[in-house]
This record gives C-alpha cells, sequence and structure tokens, in this order.
C-alpha cells in the first residue's frame, strides 16, 4: 500500500475519493474486520485504519500508515486523542490492540 506524505486525516463527513467504488470498498472491509472483532492481526489493516485517523504529515500515525514505521508510545498518545463518529469507535479499538500487540509500552 502506498500513501503520500501529504496524506491528511479523513473527514467522515465529507469523503471525496479520486474513485467512489475504492473508498467504499475499503470503508466496507474496515467495517466488516471489526464488527465484533477487535483483534488486528494484519499490519495493512492497521496501517489502513491509521490513515483514516492521523492529524496530519509527521505524526506517528501518519509514519505508521505510510511507512509502517511504529512508534508506539506516541502512536496511542495520538489515538487517545481522537475523536470519531460513534460507528468508528470500533476502528480506534482495533487500532489500539494492533499497536500494544504489535508495539508494546514504552
Amino acid at each position: 500500500m502506498t500513501t503520500s506524505s501529504t496524506q491528511l486525516a479523513l473527514d467522515f463527513e465529507r469523503i471525496v475519493p479520486a474513485s467512489p467504488d475504492q473508498a467504499h470498498t475499503a470503508l466496507q472491509i474496515l467495517d466488516d474486520f471489526t464488527d465484533g472483532a477487535i483483534d488486528v492481526a494484519d499490519e495493512g489493516i492497521a496501517r489502513l485504519i491509521a490513515a483514516t485517523m492521523h492529524d496530519g504529515p509527521g505524526t506517528a500515525l501518519e509514519v505508521f500508515a505510510t511507512i509502517g514505521d511504529l512508534d508506539a508510545e506516541a502512536a496511542l498518545a495520538e489515538l487517545n486523542a481522537i475523536t470519531v463518529p460513534l460507528e468508528r469507535e470500533a476502528w480506534v479499538d482495533a487500532l489500539g490492540h494492533y499497536i500494544l500487540a504489535r508495539g508494546g509500552r514504552s
């Protein structure tokens, strides 16, 4: 998965995808994946979730989403500060569990 280093967090109220089919598919995959199962074993899914939640270039979640480098402590701090719609809370939980399992706490 390749993402731009200038990618911004998605505004769930105004998603303007390059391809509506791809955006819908990605959102459906995330919804299906986190429905009832908060364990994210796949790095690609975790990075996709991080890509939808980061707060801009240079943040720990953006770096993880873009190149896969995980600063667990910083990513957890950013994740803890995120406000998402109720239907996306499972994504935050899933990503938090992934970060704890992969990176632990420092």
